[in-house]
């Protein structure tokens, strides 16, 4: 016979008793439903036991949220295009703007060499003007001073008549009427010592003469003497004369 079990040793079982007959019964709770939850999640859970879920009904856009849609799309698509179309536009601009400087530049640079070239010629026309009006100045203020100081022909005279050495002939030398009388005073005795004779010519200009020996001659004339003076400065006559 086996050994009774004590009754604080019984774990997994429990020792049945006949119940009262007049007790309440205790309320039988489902297995899955928690007593310690509220109500109405209690009833929620077992809703979502006992029916199966439901899709919820398709919620058909607004016309204000069909506005807002259609703005904000037309608000991205500008700003991408804006976006793209600034780009491409800034790299065309900035190639066809360093082709516009670079022919600005030539061109600058053109024009620079071109200026360059005129400020040159103007300068050269410049100081040849300033020598044509320099030698016209000397010119008139040595016919003045020989108008104001005619024995100034005396010591042209003297080396022309020094230049040809008389052996034999009659040397000749001509002179303005206004030069002769001078010269006859001054050195008359002198020139007939020599066999010298003074001829008067109107064709000469006052302040110059010309010596003649038979075939030799010597120019000493106002025109030969200023012609060789702006010769030795390096300017001819021809050169001269266009000028003027």
């Amino acid at each position: 016979m086996s050994n009774p079990i004590p009754k604080e040793k019984m774990t997994a079982y429990q020792r049945w008793e006949l119940a009262s007959f007049d007790a309440e019964r205790p309320p039988v709770t489902p297995p899955d439903v928690r007593l310690d939850v509220p109500p109405a999640e209690a009833a929620q859970v077992a809703g979502e036991i006992e029916t199966p879920p439901q899709e919820p009904p398709l919620a058909l856009p607004t016309a204000e949220e069909i506005e807002r849609v259609h703005h904000e799309a037309h608000t991205a698509g500008y700003t991408a295009g804006y976006s793209t179309g600034y780009a491409a536009g800034y790299a065309a601009g900035y190639d066809e703007g360093i082709k516009a400087a670079q022919a600005v530049a030539t061109d600058m640079a053109s024009l620079m060499d071109h200026l360059q070239q005129a400020l040159a010629a103007i300068d050269q026309d410049v100081a040849e003007q300033l020598l044509v009006l320099a030698i016209e100045i000397a010119n008139q203020v040595l016919r003045q001073s020989l108008h104001v100081q005619p024995e100034l022909i005396l010591p042209v005279v003297r080396e022309a008549v020094t230049a040809l050495h008389p052996h034999h002939g009659q040397p000749l030398l001509f002179v303005h009427p206004d030069d002769a009388a001078l010269v006859r005073s001054h050195l008359g005795e002198q020139l007939a010592h020599a066999n010298w004779r003074i001829i008067d010519d109107k064709t000469l200009s006052a302040g110059g003469c010309r010596v003649e020996l038979g075939a030799s001659e010597v120019d000493a004339t106002l025109e030969t003497r200023w012609r060789r003076v702006i010769e030795a400065i390096g300017v001819s006559q021809e050169w001269l004369k266009a000028r003027e």
